[in-house]
């Protein structure tokens, strides 16, 4: 999974699972409104997604003047494709981000917002950004990113004592500089990971309502700091509670290939088949870890996962993906021409895999 993609689930989740934090703070939110939200979040963590589109609709009846609804549909239709990594379900959700943004913009006009509404309102704008990241819109989504900070930012005004608060600013603040490090048009921003981790280490230790999904951040926090062992303990411990859950899953696995626990990963990714097999991306990681455990004995089988998902997956880009892996694998049993097919049908698919063509030419072929 590409590092903005699992940012963006992050986001969802986290943010999601952050309604808790204003229960019992100065300014409860509306009881009724707080509670449904939720419930709509076990519902989506447990994938029943039909149930929480359900659920959000009635709350944007019930709530007119509340962005809560529509955050709701958003982060169904956002966690759907990431799933799948794609976008799918963009239109859907455009029109449940527009509508949510035109609701808040009416929590906006307002002479004093509450920190619910201003909550509720940063997570919608900050969701709305992430796809735009997704897509590649970067400054959009950087517009869109400060204006959900200042949002928080202002909430943790009106209430100081809310440490649960800081965790949407940490995670800006660490990821901001993570994925800004890349774009040259954005270098003026300092590297700042060290203090968003810190931020969101103590809300993981300290908070109150934020604990579990401080906890997953700090799993994908560690992730790209490369401390893989932590990593592994927070994301197998969510596995457990959400066994249901691909995308945490597939958290898990990828941590387990960078641990070389090949035998592990491969578990996680084959339970993601049981759970929903027309999701077929498991048979992409499925294949790709088989071959690149370099065992011999389980190759022939990674071959045959690659090429059913090459066969079923529409995406050009991730069948270059696993034409390259193949690549790899023939390499590695020193089939030159086989692995020279191979990386010259991901080159043609999808130039962004440079390293496709550099193999290539490094064994006397390529485009």
């Amino acid at each position: 999974m590409k590092k903005k993609n699992a940012y963006a689930l992050l986001l969802v989740l986290s943010l999601i699972v952050g309604l808790h934090s204003f229960s019992f703070g100065k300014e409860a939110a509306k009881g009724d409104e707080q509670s449904r939200l939720i419930e709509g979040q076990d519902l989506i963590l447990h994938r029943r997604y039909d149930e929480a589109l359900k659920l959000f609709k009635a709350v944007k009846k019930d709530f007119p003047d509340s962005p809560s609804g529509s955050f709701g549909e958003m982060a169904v239709y956002e966690v759907r494709m990431l799933e799948n990594e794609d976008l799918s379900l963009e239109k859907e959700f455009s029109r449940a981000s527009e509508e949510g943004r035109r609701r808040a913009g009416i929590v906006l006009q307002k002479y004093q917002p509450t920190p619910w509404e201003l909550f509720i309102s940063g997570a919608l704008f900050g969701l709305d950004g992430f796809l735009k990241a997704r897509k590649g819109g970067w400054w959009d989504a950087y517009v869109a990113g400060n204006k959900s900070r200042q949002l928080f930012k202002h909430a943790k005004q009106l209430d100081p004592s809310f440490i649960d608060a800081d965790f949407g600013l940490g995670m800006y603040v660490y990821w901001r500089s993570v994925f800004t490090k890349d774009l040259w048009f954005l270098k003026m921003f300092p590297d700042r990971r060290a203090e968003g981790i810190a931020i969101v280490k103590e809300v993981a230790e300290r908070g109150r309502f934020t604990k579990e999904m401080a906890g997953i951040n700090l799993g994908m926090m560690y992730m790209e700091e490369k401390d893989y062992s932590n990593a592994s303990m927070i994301f197998k411990s969510f596995v457990e509670r959400y066994p249901e859950n691909i995308v945490l899953r597939r958290f898990l696995g990828k941590v387990y290939v960078a641990m070389r626990k090949y035998d592990d990963a491969i578990a996680q990714f084959s339970e993601m088949g049981k759970i929903d097999p027309r999701i077929i991306k498991y048979k992409y990681f499925l294949g790709a870890t088989m071959v690149i455990s370099g065992d011999d004995k389980i190759s022939a089988e990674g071959e045959r996962e690659l090429r059913d998902f090459i066969a079923a997956e529409k995406s050009k880009y991730w069948r270059a993906s696993a034409h390259y892996w193949l690549g790899r694998m023939y390499e590695r049993k020193n089939d030159k021409k086989k692995a020279l097919i191979e990386y010259n049908a991901a080159h043609a698919l999808s130039p962004k895999i440079e390293d496709a063509l550099k193999r290539a030419r490094g064994l006397g072929g390529g485009m």
